[in-house]
């Protein structure tokens, strides 16, 4: 099998290497693209359109976490089963994944579509900032089902082998975005809509073309006929749980943040705040990429019983994950304001020296971002779910609410520091986890199975 040969006979370095490059080039791109459509709305359509899309844009990626919750869940499933040679089993729970993926979106998108200006304004968005929020949400909430698949898709493909495939398909659909939004805003002059359609026509392409190799059988997943056991439908919720709570947990902080942000400095201080979203978005792209695209491989080298391969994917995932957030403290801290204007270059002086001021306390918490991350996915590839879900719960919504209760008597200010001071309390957090599992329950020795706990598993 093509798997078995890729997973556990490359030498670790490479096979890291194999996965991490691709995932970190293809969602390069798409980081790109986030970069450049936000210099877009701002240059075409002005400040108000700019506020408009970050006040939406935390209803757009909670509106994709159900399905990524399912893609993710049984993707460690999937990866698993094949280590352990249960071919039959992983096909069928990669065709029950893709069936609800379908239900479950169609039924979302219907959702936010019809509420989209109720949620908008729950925002304490009003006038045409409501009217220009609520219509980038409703095209985004139209093609969700199709969108979804470009995601989920994803994660099936690198299970595959298919890693470069995987980037190639985001790199196509990261400029097709910004050719179509470059076409729509600049040439006929469309509305902040039009910004919203020129993504998910890209991603729609996305979702045909990674979906393609499946339906033609072309690669070592199949379609075959659907079968939903209740035990694995709850695995997968229980595995994919982590990353739906990140997803949607860090969009629950967002709107808290864009609330305050709102009464505490108006429409200024949510730019300032999509500054740091999109710095923010572009970092994390890469570390999920790369995190994310190495999972099949720790999933299966941990479904083989291979603990010293997986032991040194895991190494060198954290090890990559911080030579990257390094070098992103080092060019947001020491160029606050020229990244700033990059995307604020038609708002006041006042405004990019808000923003700058806080991109610049913002950057230290890429000092210990990485730790977060890494431990959080690494636990989700080893089938983890209650360690991932508690690295995710401190870092995505309970040290940052708190910490908001804390620094509220300082204004923007304490906005600022909840998240150097939320990447120091959650990294805390992953050493005591790590600790206990790899030290006091001996997780990956070759005696692990009889010391798993119940409530790190």
């Amino acid at each position: 099998m093509v798997s078995k040969e890729r997973f556990l006979k490359t030498p670790v370095l490479k096979l890291f290497l194999l996965f991490a490059l691709p995932g970190s080039i293809g969602m390069l791109a798409s980081a790109i693209y986030q970069f450049i459509d936000a210099i877009f709305v701002s240059a075409a359509l002005g400040p108000t359109a700019f506020a408009a899309v970050n006040l939406a844009f935390p209803f757009v990626v909670a509106s994709y976490s159900i399905s990524d919750l399912i893609a993710v869940g049984s993707s460690v499933l999937i990866s698993i089963k094949l280590g352990r040679k249960e071919k039959k089993e992983a096909d069928r729970l990669f065709t029950d994944a893709v069936i609800m993926i379908l239900i479950v979106t169609t039924i979302l998108g219907i959702s936010i579509g019809a509420s989209a200006k109720w949620l908008i304004s729950l925002m304490g968005a009003e006038g045409e900032l409501l009217k220009m929020a609520s219509n980038y949400l409703r095209i985004y909430s139209v093609f969700l089902p199709l969108c979804s698949y470009f995601f989920a898709f994803d994660n099936y493909l690198r299970i595959c082998g298919k890693a470069k495939t995987s980037m190639t398909i985001n790199v196509i659909s990261s400029f097709l975005v910004i050719g179509f939004e470059a076409l729509f805003l600049f040439v006929f002059r469309l509305g902040i809509w039009a910004a919203a359609l020129a993504a998910c026509l890209a991603f729609t392409f996305g979702s045909i073309a990674s979906g393609l190799p499946f339906f033609l059988k072309k690669l070592e997943l199949r379609f075959v006929k659907p079968h939903f056991v209740k035990s694995e439908i709850l695995a997968v919720g229980k595995n994919g749980f982590p990353t739906f709570l990140t997803n949607i947990a860090g969009r629950i902080t967002a709107l808290v943040f864009n609330y305050l942000l709102l009464s505490m400095g108006g429409e200024d201080a949510v730019n300032a705040y999509g500054v740091l979203m999109y710095v923010d978005g572009f970092l994390i792209s890469i570390l999920y990429g790369m995190c994310d695209a190495v999972q099949p491989a720790i999933g299966y080298n941990y479904g083989a019983g291979e603990c010293a391969r997986t032991k040194k994917l895991g190494a060198l995932c954290f090890g990559a994950s911080a030579i990257v957030c390094l070098i992103g403290f080092a060019v947001f801290a020491f160029l606050p304001g020229p990244v700033s204007s990059l995307f604020l270059n038609s708002s006041t002086t006042e405004s990019i020296q808000l923003a700058s001021g806080a991109l610049f306390i913002f950057a230290f918490s890429y000092l210990l971002r990485w730790v977060s991350y890494a431990g959080q996915s690494y636990s989700a590839a080893l089938e983890r779910p209650f360690a991932s879900l508690v690295i995710s719960m401190a870092y995505n919504i309970v040290f940052p609410l708190i910490l908001v209760a804390c620094f509220y008597s300082l204004g923007l200010l304490g906005i600022w520091l909840n998240f150097p001071v939320t990447s120091l309390l959650a990294a805390i957090v992953v050493a005591f986890l790590f600790y206990y599992m790899f030290k006091k329950k001996r997780l990956l020795s070759p005696k692990h199975e009889e010391d798993e706990t119940p409530y790190l598993s």
